[in-house]
């Protein structure tokens, strides 16, 4: 029996309604890309996607060439004191602006997390090509640029279902981080400007999903850097309310049973018991570790049985997997987490999954069918989710020192049920295939026609290029009835 979950009525949603000032401002703003935006960074595409396809170098060696790959393409791309970058690619439903927000924010708290493994001895790395990168003097003027509402960077004022309350939570998790090396070395009056920013969050309504742990992120840091605490502890409890059980969350009181567990729910709550571990330690402990135990065996060397939006987020799906032994559970050991992170990073990345110094806006190369509307050329930073917590707690979790052990479709076949989402888990070692078969139904409608990926027509796409604002299909293959996912991904292709 499926737990019943108290909704309220979906509020309507500037972004997903536009009206003419939006469109206008839509438009604007794209003018403004254009004017601003730069050429494609493709200078070593070749040479990461070589070597993770090579895989000579053990896997710290080859997160650490990524985070350089990642900021040398930042460095190239980031505008106004680093507070915006424009990277090529399909735009979202936001405004241009944000969607450059979203191309700082998704990738400051991978230079942070590098900062904190190596800020003690060093705060300048070099990138491919060899050019220095001050990772400091980057933080510090990106949030001093955007917290100013007199720069022309500025992050601006933020309203009611803004995206930017999504991306301060990335934004507060990179000045965490970046504690020592920044945020002590602000003066009184910076200090006031940044946090002045952040605390706009505790104002401002959230879809009823995932979206409560944003504000939540931004809470428990200015707690942890000020000692004030102003955690909305409704919206945590609201969260806990998504929890159906065996470690999965329902993606608000309708929402899916899908892979936003992964880079959603547990990466966002393993921060907030870094950050704050009196908040709720056990529950997160528990959860995560009960996730674990199945969500282990989706893993393959060669793709996963991918269901649920985002799928231009696929990089951090082993996010849980590395949190979990970092925070000690017993569902499995630091060398299967190794693996199957190495072995999604290795999968995606040698065939094509950066382009441009970025993610790609697809699975492999960039594919149209699967970027949602909610995604900007940016968004799929997201991906890094599982990277920034493997160079946070790599060293101490024993994660780089370990020997990788087989996944378990490796070691033989497997068959067994997650009842708690009505879904059953098979694995055949023969062919290195692991399946998850939804025992429900998502939606009624049921035809051939709709169980499909469907393209934009080419009149949304010159509407998409003209207005910059993103008209693509939903292409949720669980929305769209389809009960059965093979990590061969067959579905995708």
């Amino acid at each position: 029996m499926s737990k019943i979950i108290s909704a309220a009525p979906r509020p309507k949603i500037p972004y997903e309604h536009p009206d003419a000032e939006m469109y206008f401002k839509l438009f604007k703003e794209n003018v403004i890309r254009f004017k601003n935006r730069k050429s494609a960074y493709t200078k070593h595409d070749h040479s990461i996607r070589a070597l993770f396809q090579r895989d000579q170098h053990d896997l710290k060696y080859q997160c650490e060439q990524l985070v350089s790959y990642v900021a040398e393409a930042f460095n190239h791309y980031a505008l106004w004191d680093y507070s915006h970058a424009y990277y090529p690619g399909r735009p979202s439903q936001q405004t241009a602006r944000t969607d450059a927000l979203e191309g700082v924010s998704r990738v400051l708290p991978t230079l942070a997390v590098w900062l904190h493994a190596n800020g003690r001895e060093n705060h300048v790395f070099k990138g491919l090509d060899g050019s220095v990168i001050d990772v400091v003097n980057i933080l510090k003027q990106a949030f001093l640029a955007g917290t100013d509402p007199q720069h022309p960077g500025y992050w601006g004022e933020l309203h009611d279902y803004d995206q930017r309350v999504c991306e301060s939570a990335d934004l507060a998790l990179a000045l965490w981080l970046s504690k020592e090396q920044v945020w002590d070395s602000f003066n009184c009056g910076q200090q006031r400007q940044v946090l002045d920013w952040f605390k706009q969050v505790n104002h401002c309504q959230t879809v009823d999903n995932n979206w409560h742990l944003f504000p939540l992120t931004v809470q428990v840091v200015i707690k942890s850097l000020t000692g004030e605490d102003c955690v909305d502890q409704t919206k945590y409890q609201r969260v806990k309310e998504f929890y159906v059980g065996d470690g999965w969350f329902r993606d608000g009181a309708k929402g899916n049973y899908d892979y936003y567990n992964a880079w959603g729910f547990f990466y966002s709550l393993y921060w907030l018991d870094q950050i704050d571990p009196h908040l709720d330690r056990q529950f997160i402990h528990q959860s995560l570790s009960d996730f674990a135990a199945g969500y282990r065996y989706f893993f393959t060397p060669q793709g996963m049985p991918f269901f649920g939006r985002s799928a231009c987020y696929r990089l951090a799906a082993s996010a849980p997997l590395l949190a979990a032994v970092d925070q000690g559970a017993d569902a499995l050991t630091a060398g299967e987490a190794k693996r199957a992170f190495h072995c999604n990073l290795r999968y995606f990345i040698a065939n094509g999954a950066f382009v441009n110094g970025a993610p790609t806006q697809g699975l492999f190369d960039d594919d149209v069918r699967l970027v949602d509307n909610y995604s900007g050329p940016a968004s799929s930073f997201w991906s890094l989710r599982a990277l920034n917590i493997a160079m946070y707690c790599g060293d101490r979790s024993g994660l780089w020192q370990a020997q990788e052990t087989p996944l378990p479709v490796e070691q033989g076949d497997f068959s067994f049920a997650l009842p708690t989402i009505q879904a059953r888990v098979i694995g055949t070692a023969a062919t290195q295939e692991v399946v998850v078969i939804f025992q429900s139904e998502y939606t009624e409608l049921q035809s051939p026609l709709l169980r499909r990926l469907i393209q934009p027509t080419w009149l949304d796409c010159i509407s998409e290029k003209i207005t910059g604002r993103a008209k693509r299909p939903k292409n949720n293959l669980l929305r769209k009835g389809v009960t059965c996912y093979s990590s061969k991904m067959s579905h995708f292709f």
